[in-house]
């Protein structure tokens, strides 16, 4: 407990630092409760004598060895950095072994920014960035053991949500700049992966994706999107599903249930129109051993692929 109480009271003796620095235009608040034994924690928020501050860290664990920062740590614990805006940070961990850690250095603008890491269980490790942003919000939530969730973004608007339940998922995020609500990734049950990746994203909504089950892979990629959608569910064993959309107006639906079914969709167009210019994929898999490619190059293609049954087969490529 002692070291837990001076990272503490280093991260106080950093936010009145500040709070001189700033005079009246400095609010900040940062609010530490930890109970069992081992448990760590560091905070930190900067700022410089240009950018008035509106920040407040919230660090609430219990139970043994967890950590927010600190010695043995698998994240960098909390750092909110440059500041100016609405500036938030929630940290809450309930058990054993949890791991987390918030980053949001640029802070910038006069928008808040915000971050939440929840992780109920054991053993679960949960980081999140979120670098130059303004009006973000992210979710990271987590009942279990041996949960990892690993969420980065970059600039402009933002909202990401993730839940994971169960054991050993894991979950991986990484968007770009521009305004986009989502990704929004639910996983439970065992051994589920999730990567999610989107660059040069525009306006629209990022990748709905839930998993039910054991040992499900979801990877998706999403570049120089306007007005695209993205869902995929998953229920069963086994069942994977890749896909990737470039260009504007894309609709893509997946739902698999069953186990072992494989699903492959790949869309790419830049639409100079409205939302009926660009190509639509609507997949399911009811069964076992079913397997569906799709691609699709150009614009205002449609696909419609329903596979009942086990082991059948579909090949469509568009042009």
């Amino acid at each position: 407990m002692k070291a837990a109480r001076s990272t503490i009271f280093t991260g106080v003796i950093l936010a009145c630092a500040c709070h001189a620095a700033f005079a009246q235009d400095f609010t900040g608040n940062i609010t530490v409760t930890q109970q069992g034994k081992g448990n760590t924690s560091y905070a930190e928020q900067a700022g410089g004598p240009s950018f008035p501050v509106r920040a407040a860290i919230t660090i609430a664990q219990a139970g043994n060895d967890n950590h927010v920062g600190g010695p043995g740590a698998a994240t960098g614990g909390v750092l909110q950095r440059d500041n100016g805006g609405l500036i938030s940070a929630l940290i809450q961990q309930t058990g054993t072994g949890n791991d987390a850690g918030i980053t949001q250095t640029g802070n910038g603008g006069s928008l808040p920014n915000s971050a939440r890491i929840t992780q109920l269980g054991m053993d679960n490790t949960a980081q999140l960035r979120q670098y130059g942003s303004s009006d973000s919000s992210v979710a990271i939530d987590q009942s279990g053991s041996g949960n990892v969730a690993d969420v980065a973004h970059n600039g402009g608007t933002a909202l990401l949500r993730t839940s994971q339940n169960g054991a050993g998922n894991r979950l991986t995020i990484d968007y770009s700049n521009g305004p986009f609500g989502g990704p929004n990734v639910t996983q439970d049950g065992e051994g589920n992966t999730a990567t999610v990746i989107g660059y040069g994203v525009t306006i629209g909504g990022g990748p709905r994706i839930e998993q039910s089950g054991s040992f499900n892979s979801v990877i998706t990629v999403q570049n120089l999107l306007s007005e695209s959608s993205h869902r995929i569910r998953q229920q069963g064993t086994g069942n994977q599903a890749d896909a990737t959309q470039t260009g504007d107006f894309q609709r893509l639906s997946i739902d698999q249930e069953g186990n072992g079914n494989l699903a492959s969709v790949s869309q790419t167009g830049m639409s100079p129109g409205g939302v009926n210019d660009g190509n639509a994929v609507l997949l399911s898999q009811l069964g076992n051993g079913n397997t569906a490619i799709v691609r699709q190059a150009g614009l205002g293609y449609r696909a419609d692929v329903r596979q009942l049954g086990a082991n059948n087969g579909t090949t469509i490529y568009q042009h």
